[in-house]
């Protein structure tokens, strides 16, 4: 089993545990500095987002329901693109990340379906303040 196929089985298993639906997945490696970009997996689906962050070979998985996103935004730098990410914490304040996005990751067409699918939004987010897709 390849690693997007285990993460995707990963989501739907908590997605079923958790009585979420999910019907589509799109997986993005990203990262907040140059050498950890492809440690950590974005996966965008229609809950929410879910996190992948691997050390020593296993992913520690994390979600955050839609109604918790506010804004996912993708801009170009000069070598990769900057994702910025808004979500409201528990006190219901914006809190933003932003990460890097490789423009291509050999072996990996799931990378850049999903960033071409960020980049066509064309200055619209993916999530607006909750919002579906």
């Amino acid at each position: 089993m390849g690693l997007k196929e285990r993460l995707e089985k990963e989501i739907y298993d908590f997605a079923r545990e958790n009585e979420l639906v999910v019907n589509n997945i799109d997986l993005l490696y990203a990262g907040p500095t140059m050498r950890t970009r492809h440690t950590l997996v974005l996966a965008f689906t229609d809950v929410g987002m879910f996190t992948f962050q691997f050390k020593m070979g296993e992913a520690e998985m994390h979600y955050l329901a839609k109604e918790k996103l506010h804004k996912v935004e993708i801009g170009k730098k000069n070598l990769v693109y900057q994702l910025k990410i808004q979500a409201l914490t528990e006190e219901q304040s914006l809190e933003a990340g932003t990460y890097l996005v490789s423009k291509h990751v050999f072996g990996r067409k799931w990378h850049r379906a999903t960033l071409n699918k960020l980049l066509g939004l064309e200055g619209k987010s993916l999530f607006e303040g909750g919002n579906n897709k």
